[in-house]
């Protein structure tokens, strides 16, 4: 039977409608016509369809032919739901969609229950036992738990410019979960610059905003190679306790892990070079990956004590670790062995280290080019990066 389109109804809390499926629905309907009935109640509130809904829309159709059915209408939706995902050919963000769905649609038939003090809901005279878990629907399916919330945590964390990228240009889905862990803003950058095809993954276009923002800020130094580098990333957190002087975001922008690895370090490193890098016990493990981005190895390192203690998570934390790492070949020009540990009481300034490490490095390595990024000030005989310099 068919009824005007103007007159069926979409529940306000159904999924949202994935424009690129409904395009793709509008150009089969308008060759061979709609092949599947839309089902609808006897009030015309769509209960499955929505997407060939509006595809007829998007076709130009006034009428479609649709399929009336009687009940409890969470029930009928709920049924709906499971033969979609039995059929399992969903992508993963549909998935997640019709998952959160249920679990709503659980949660509201359980209060019900509650409500009636029953443990079973009545439809046309009969009793109907209560639904599965959406967990449980999933391992019918061969889906692992973990799965399951991977695909929710898409479909509840993905903007919705995110999600059409992340289907249209088949980004792979460890990747759309890092997208998905990002601000919303950060995710449009993000996909913005896959969809336009100056990036062809997750990593490239991490690496171009990361390079548009460092120019933002300062220009590195063109066509210079140096053999020394000194770096105290602005290193990001992610939470407020920070490194004891207060969370750092509110002293200087941070950069995270990934942004600080898209940095062209190696590209202004010679082919035998030493870096000396700042880092943290909360960040330790993660720090490496930078170094390991820029081309570095790490060798060994110095202890900051700096006497004064900092609030941490699970200790009272009065240092921090300069790391010393090299590319290729590159021992101090100066034998001299400083000890592994220097004690400096800190200032109240954020993330100020004492001078003596500078001293320190100046006297190991006496020739080549020196470079310190993140700079907050100029020194002799060293160039500066930062916007703080």
């Amino acid at each position: 039977m068919k009824i005007s389109i103007d007159k069926i109804t979409i529940p306000g809390t159904r999924r949202g409608i994935d424009a690129g499926k409904v395009r793709e629905l509008a150009e089969s309907i308008r060759r061979i016509g709609l092949l599947h009935p839309v089902t609808v109640t006897r009030d015309h509130r769509l209960v499955a369809g929505a997407h060939r809904l509006e595809a007829c829309r998007v076709a130009g159709m006034s009428e479609i032919h649709c399929c009336f059915v009687d009940g409890d209408l969470l029930h009928i939706e709920l049924a709906e739901i499971d033969e979609n995902l039995i059929r399992n050919e969903l992508d993963p963000i549909s998935i997640g969609e019709l998952a959160i769905r249920r679990d709503e649609i659980l949660e509201s038939l359980g209060l019900r229950a509650i409500a009636g003090n029953n443990q079973h809901s009545a439809r046309g005279g009969e009793t109907v036992s209560p639904p599965q878990t959406t967990v449980s629907i999933a391992r019918e399916i061969g889906m692992g738990e973990r799965t399951l919330q991977h695909n929710k945590q898409l479909a509840r964390d993905l903007v919705p410019e995110a999600k059409e990228v992340v289907r249209s240009a088949d980004v792979p889905k460890r990747d759309a979960l890092k997208i998905a862990r990002m601000e919303p803003e950060r995710q449009k950058a993000v996909v913005g610059k896959i969809a336009s095809g100056e990036a062809k993954s997750l990593v490239d276009a991490k690496r171009l905003l990361a390079r548009e923002n460092v120019h933002e800020t300062a220009p590195f130094p063109a066509g210079i190679k140096y053999r020394v580098l000194y770096a105290d990333p602005p290193w990001s957190y992610g939470n407020q306790l920070g490194d004891g002087y207060g969370a750092a975001g509110n002293h200087y922008p941070t950069m995270s892990v990934d942004e600080l690895c898209a940095l062209p370090v190696t590209d202004m490193a010679e082919k035998n070079a030493v870096l000396f890098l700042w880092t943290t016990s909360p960040l330790l493990e993660e720090c490496f990956a930078v170094i390991r981005a820029w081309g570095f190895r790490y060798k060994t390192s110095f202890v900051w004590d700096k006497i004064r203690h900092n609030m941490g998570h699970y200790n009272s934390v009065r240092h921090e670790f300069l790391l010393i790492c090299t590319k290729g070949s590159c021992m101090p020009d100066v034998p001299k062995l400083f000890d592994s540990v220097v004690s400096v009481e800190r200032t109240e300034k954020h993330s100020e280290k004492p001078e003596i490490f500078r001293e320190m490095i100046d006297t190991l390595y006496t020739s080549g080019r020196k470079l310190e990024l993140f700079a907050r000030k100029t020194a002799p005989g060293w160039d500066a990066w930062g916007n703080q310099s």
